[in-house]
């Protein structure tokens, strides 16, 4: 067992962590007997008082158990969950902490990232074959089921966020963004038509569903708006007075906000921004910005739910247009 010192974390809670990774690297097994409170002491220069604490703490949670004769011994296995989604950023990490908040201490999760690399997306799964108990997993992109997800066993799979495609085989959490697009904007219109144009700014290279597109043009069409759709980096002869923009990239939206200062354009009044995925960043830049998102702490309380129970989930999490300043 391995004591690892983290100032930030109380000497108890060290050790309950210290163990509860013993068991998952199998050094400690269901049904193996413990050191004695004694023995970490001393190896550890630890109060017995502050041992007998991690252990009430282990046993509280069901971990370990004690018997006259045995001392404290493992009641329960380690149960190692892959986790793996597709970049690092704000609302991920609701996702993430939301998750580990609501799963007990016997569960040990590997997060990883593919970072839209299909060769490693592919090579993360192939790896993790065999190793683990679950598989939560957010595809490569959204509209195109990857045969590599074969390989695994489809009843220990949630398929996370992305997943426009045939899955009905798989257990899912994800969010829409095709004619759910369409509604939020909807939510939105009577603001919306307080401007000229709409226009989308949505680079070759975003990450955002391309497949949200003709839902976009299908909207402006409906409602005969005027609009435009920029499929190339933002630049700054693209702002002008009198759009609302819809763009797909956060650092789009710090760009599109130092230009309206560098003009002397109005948010909310000269020009409109609505943008996707809610951070709390959004809602202190200037008056806040209008954003169509997703609720990713309840994606990841319901990925929780799917990893202590196992009952199959099959469901999209609702979207909606919140509406800051900036619109």
């Amino acid at each position: 067992m391995v004591l690892v010192i983290d100032q930030s974390r109380s000497k108890v809670q060290q050790i309950v962590d210290a163990i509860g990774a013993s068991i998952s690297s199998g050094e400690f097994k269901e049904g193996d007997a413990l050191p004695s409170i004694n023995k970490i002491s001393a190896e550890f220069n630890l109060s017995r008082d502050t041992v007998y604490k991690a252990f009430q703490k282990l046993k509280y949670r069901g971990i370990i158990e004690s018997a006259p004769t045995k001392g404290y011994f493992v009641t329960k296995t380690v149960n190692n969950i892959f986790v793996l989604l597709d970049v690092f950023s704000s609302f991920k990490d609701d996702f993430y902490k939301e998750l580990i908040s609501h799963l007990p201490i016997n569960y040990r999760i590997d997060l990883y990232f593919h970072q839209f690399n299909k060769k490693l997306f592919n090579n993360l799964i192939i790896d993790s074959l065999g190793r683990y108990d679950l598989y939560l997993v957010t595809n490569y992109i959204n509209d195109v089921y990857y045969d590599v997800l074969d390989r695994l066993d489809n009843s220990k799979v949630l398929l996370l966020d992305l997943g426009k495609f045939k899955k009905d085989k798989f257990s899912y959490v994800c969010q829409g963004f095709d004619t759910t697009l369409y509604d939020c904007l909807n939510s939105g219109l009577d603001l919306i038509r307080k401007y000229d144009e709409l226009r989308f700014i949505f680079p070759m290279e975003a990450e955002h569903p391309t497949s949200c597109i003709p839902y976009f043009l299908q909207f402006c069409e409906d409602k005969q708006l005027n609009h435009k759709l920029v499929r190339r980096k933002m630049e700054e002869s693209d702002i002008t007075k009198g759009v609302v923009y819809l763009i797909a990239s956060h650092s789009d939206v710090v760009e599109f906000v130092k230009i309206c200062r560098t003009k002397n354009l109005k948010l909310g009044e000269d020009v409109g921004l609505i943008t996707f995925n809610d951070t709390p960043m959004l809602e202190v830049i200037e008056n806040g910005i209008s954003v169509i998102s997703t609720d990713f702490r309840q994606m990841g309380k319901l990925a929780a739910d799917y990893i202590t129970t196992q009952q199959k989930i099959q469901t999209y999490i609702p979207t909606r247009l919140i509406v800051r300043g900036s619109l």
